[in-house]
């Protein structure tokens, strides 16, 4: 399984065509985070009629892709990566944690972002960018 970042969400709307190169070569099924979907969703003034199109976009595409939900297994792994890579380095930042903690609890050790230095130092997560 390969996790999709919010990057490539995004940029699935907007049919970028090195993501779709990259989608084209990866074999496995794509999930994401309920994490990821808070994100899109921040993202979307409903107020606006382009933004209400995205909605439609994004509530389609969430219906036909795997959402793992933030539990506890999750919640605990996101901690242990983000205390782990403070100590170290500037590491990524809370939200990223939380995608990595909750792609990993689920037994999903690849993601695909067009943000590589935001999961690269991630133990246990193989990084795909485009």
């Amino acid at each position: 399984m390969i996790g999709l970042d919010t990057t490539a969400l995004i940029d699935l709307l907007r049919n970028d065509p090195a993501l779709l190169l990259v989608l084209g070569r990866l074999q496995g099924e794509f999930v994401t985070t309920a994490i990821n979907q808070q994100e899109i969703y921040f993202g979307l003034d409903t107020t606006r009629a382009d933004h209400q199109d995205e909605e439609q976009y994004y509530d389609s595409l969430f219906r036909n892709l795997v959402v793992y939900p933030l539990e506890i297994n999750g919640v605990k792994r996101a901690s242990e990566i983000f205390w782990k890579l403070k100590k170290k380095v500037s590491g990524p930042g809370k939200f990223d944690c939380m995608i990595s903690g909750v792609l990993l609890s689920n037994r999903v050790d690849t993601v695909l972002t067009k943000n590589v230095k935001h999961f690269e130092k991630i133990p246990g997560l193989k990084v795909v960018g485009y």
